[in-house]
């Protein structure tokens, strides 16, 4: 996981749940976790991250051209390089964090701060920007999750 790449979802001001925090902290921990699956999901169906934007000219002929899932083709042999872009996209929640990353090697061009221009101009997004623009849904999110708790356990 390349943590420069990953961007990190945490809940702002706990002191609410901090009863609740010590008395059922196995509960706390499960919504959290629920909060921030729902959240990544929430983000990584923009399209542009793991949904792939529409084909472009760089992924037909003439050659070389990309061909997706498969990598670069040059004439009647291909590289097979691609690593599978939108099938390497990871959540990983502990320690009332969630984290989202890629494990392609090439990420950090596509989705991350080192974009590399051309990959904008085609339609692939910024992990961050999403989550960023994302912001008002997220935390949306994590209050629902919290209000249920809160009621679950008559708080």
């Amino acid at each position: 996981m390349m943590a420069d790449d990953s961007i990190k979802i945490e809940i702002v001001g706990l002191d609410k749940l901090m009863k609740a925090l010590q008395q059922f902290p196995k509960e706390v921990g499960k919504t959290v976790e629920q909060a921030g699956n729902e959240a990544s999901n929430e983000i990584l169906k923009e399209k542009g991250l793991r949904v792939y934007p529409s084909p472009g000219p760089g992924n037909s002929p003439p050659v070389p051209y990309y061909i997706r899932g498969r990598g670069m083709q040059y004439g009647n042999r291909n590289t097979l390089s691609s690593e599978r872009l939108g099938t390497q996209w990871t959540v990983k929640s502990e320690n009332m964090r969630t984290t989202i990353a890629n494990r392609a090697s090439y990420a950090k061009w596509v989705h991350g701060k080192e974009q590399a221009r051309a990959m904008e101009r085609i339609g692939w997004k910024k992990l961050l920007d999403v989550a960023q623009d994302k912001q008002a849904r997220i935390t949306t999110i994590y209050n629902q999750w919290v209000d249920r708790l809160l009621k679950k356990l008559n708080l």
